[in-house]
């Protein structure tokens, strides 16, 4: 463990890359339209979305409050980095961590890409000739969209520092920002006065938080 002088109550330095980190791990939009054509009852779709965020945001918070209460200050933003430093070389058990995290990374990538790809099939699916073509064209589509995903990988070698911006710019933008004003736009007139705040106080909020957090998670790290 560490000593109690090691904790901090508050510090804001690194608030913006917590704030964005914090929204990546909501950000599994992509996948949404997927999991509700594969629902077997997608009547149940909400509250199924309810449950499953609620496991996330319980399982954010365990690993928080663990790493934070295991390394103190010195918590480094990805948990696994700091177990990595404290259990050395050829520990068992950090190995198996490892690969269950690539593993898991490699899911991710599959599920998140798999929506990307087809969006732009169906965009070319009218201006091609035959099936043969677009097969071939579904071939280059997913390989380019993995070189890209490489590119990004290499430029931005910080996981933390690439997830914040993420968080800050994508995920704020499609969690908060979108919905609060196309509820606005499309039922504004019959909404009550609470909602319409409500609505406006995420929208301004939102923006605040995406374009100071980007500002000043690019400034630090920089």
């Amino acid at each position: 463990g560490v000593e109690k002088e090691d904790y901090a109550l508050y510090s804001s330095s690194g608030l913006p890359l917590a704030m964005g980190i914090v929204a990546y791990c909501f950000s599994g939009h992509a996948i949404v339209p997927s999991i509700y054509n594969s629902m077997q009852r997608p009547h149940e779709f909400e509250r199924m979305i309810d449950l499953t965020y609620g496991v996330v945001l319980s399982a954010c918070l365990f690993v928080a409050v663990s790493g934070y209460y295991m390394f103190g200050d010195d918590v480094d933003d990805q948990i696994t980095i700091s177990l990595e430093k404290r259990a050395g070389e050829g520990n068992l058990a950090m190995d198996c961590l490892t690969w269950l995290m690539i593993l898991t990374a490699c899911s991710k990538f599959t599920l998140t890409m798999f929506p990307l790809a087809l969006g732009f099939e169906e965009m070319l699916t009218n201006i091609l000739p035959s099936d043969l073509a677009m097969e071939l064209v579904d071939s280059v589509v997913k390989i380019v969209l993995i070189f890209l995903a490489l590119a990004v990988a290499i430029w931005f070698p910080s996981f933390s520092f690439l997830c914040s911006l993420v968080g800050l710019i994508c995920t704020v933008i499609v969690s908060v920002i979108f919905p609060a004003l196309a509820n606005l736009r499309l039922f504004g007139p019959s909404l009550p006065l609470s909602e319409k705040l409500f609505g406006w106080v995420l929208v301004v909020g939102g923006t605040f938080v995406a374009v100071v957090g980007t500002i000043a998670t690019v400034d630090a790290d920089i």
